[in-house]
């Protein structure tokens, strides 16, 4: 039996990362799934290791990986390169469940892949969209963070403003939810995920 890819995207801020994290915690024991790492050319954060939060390439490796064609999909979108390695493909045919954090440039590419009548992907994705009730919450977040300069929040923001506007005028994604309250929303995150696997 085939693995399931979750999909999952959120606004700059909105907690995609750390809704994941907690709730591979409490799935991993039951269920053969973990996230994917996926690659980058920008530089790393303090306390980012390589190979657990991306694996990080130089601009230049990057794009030679591209050329040999090395990539699901990748983009740019956000001043650096930022793509999901093909072999997680072979991983959902030998049984195991991924998670994806992607943006949702990207997640529109996988999602159009998945769509295609090749069978690469064909009922394996499912989507998730995570969301905060407004833009000033993602701000709080993102400056309480003291990860960015003042700059990169301001384009952060921009983005997330742009997607959030996306979503509501042309919905890409199949599951949605809202992340006001950590607790509620992981153990939603949870049900949703269980169940998928479980069908």
């Amino acid at each position: 039996m085939s693995g399931k890819l979750f999909v999952v995207s959120a606004p700059s801020g909105a907690g995609k990362t750390s809704l994941v994290a907690a709730v591979l915690e409490r799935m991993k024991s039951q269920h053969p799934i973990d996230r994917v790492v996926t690659y980058t050319s920008r530089q790393d954060r303090l306390g980012e290791q390589q190979g657990k939060a991306y694996h990080f390439l130089s601009s230049q490796d990057f794009e030679r990986k591209i050329q040999d064609g090395f990539f699901l999909e990748w983009s740019g979108e956000y001043d650096h390169y930022y793509g999901t390695p093909r072999h997680i493909v072979d991983e959902l045919e030998q049984g195991l469940s991924r998670i994806l954090i992607i943006d949702r440039f990207g997640a529109e590419r996988v999602l159009a892949i998945a769509k295609d009548p090749s069978p690469i992907l064909t009922d394996k994705v499912t989507s998730i969209w995570i969301y905060t009730s407004d833009i000033s919450e993602l701000e709080r977040r993102l400056v309480r963070r003291g990860k960015n300069t003042k700059e990169q929040i301001v384009r952060r923001l921009e983005l997330a403003q742009q997607e959030l506007q996306k979503e509501q005028a042309c919905p890409l994604y199949t599951h949605k939810i809202l992340n006001d309250d950590f607790k509620k929303a992981a153990n939603e995150l949870e049900s949703m995920m269980v169940c998928e696997l479980e069908k």
